[in-house]
């Protein structure tokens, strides 16, 4: 199977691109235009990706290559970690942080990560968390001082706020404290089951103990 083509339960294929900044350029919309007038169902989804949808074997084939051809980014596996992204500043009115630059940086710094199950990330421009960023495994909560840290977080049938962590002022600290938390769920996580199993068996002084943060 080529990398990038998903299979589907009809015997078609899909073709999933990645937004790591919600942005999408000309002319991949161009390709997409072209996909949807010959029949494909392009679908904006609910995690920042979109996705085409009804594709034969030839014709995903094809649109794989015109896709890759104009810059998008095609989701090969499913270890990259594309956060869910607003756009922050200086676009959205209540925005308090840029959310593209620390967004882009999370997907270019952990591109293949083997975790024991999914793992979602979000960045807000400000506590209205439009990207679901403190109801998310990690999310970055932008204040004026930087971005709070949520994690643990999670949607489903039983929804779970995130639990405050600590507040983080540099993207260098935020990718440290990224590849912490990842370790840590790495080293003590289960097989299908999300990051909070992990954090809910832990005292908060020794959570912030193992990720290095200050306990006082």
């Amino acid at each position: 199977m080529i990398p990038g083509l998903i299979p589907q339960k009809d015997g078609s294929f899909a073709i999933s691109i990645e937004l790591p900044e919600g942005k999408i350029s000309a002319s991949i919309l161009r390709v997409l235009t072209k996909l949807a007038e010959e029949g494909a169902f392009v679908h904006p989804t609910t995690a920042q990706k979109i996705m085409i949808l009804g594709l034969s074997e030839n014709k995903a084939r094809q649109a794989l290559q015109a896709l890759e051809a104009c810059g998008a980014r095609i989701r090969k596996s499913g270890r990259s970690l594309q956060p869910r992204t607003c756009v922050g500043l200086p676009y959205c009115k209540l925005a308090l942080q840029e959310t593209f630059p620390l967004a882009q940086a999370i997907y270019e710094a952990f591109p293949e990560e083997e975790l024991p199950h999914k793992f979602k990330i979000g960045v807000s421009g400000c506590p209205a968390c439009c990207s679901w960023a403190n109801v998310l495994d990690l999310g970055f909560v932008g204040v004026r001082d930087g971005f709070k840290v949520y994690i643990g977080g999670k949607g489903g049938y039983r929804p779970k706020e995130g639990l405050f962590l600590t507040k983080v002022h540099t993207t260098e600290e935020a990718l440290s404290l990224t590849r912490k938390i990842l370790d840590l769920f790495k080293a003590r996580g289960q097989k299908k089951k999300r990051f909070h199993t992990v954090i809910s068996r832990m005292t908060p002084e020794e959570l912030r103990k193992t990720l290095g943060l200050n306990t006082t």
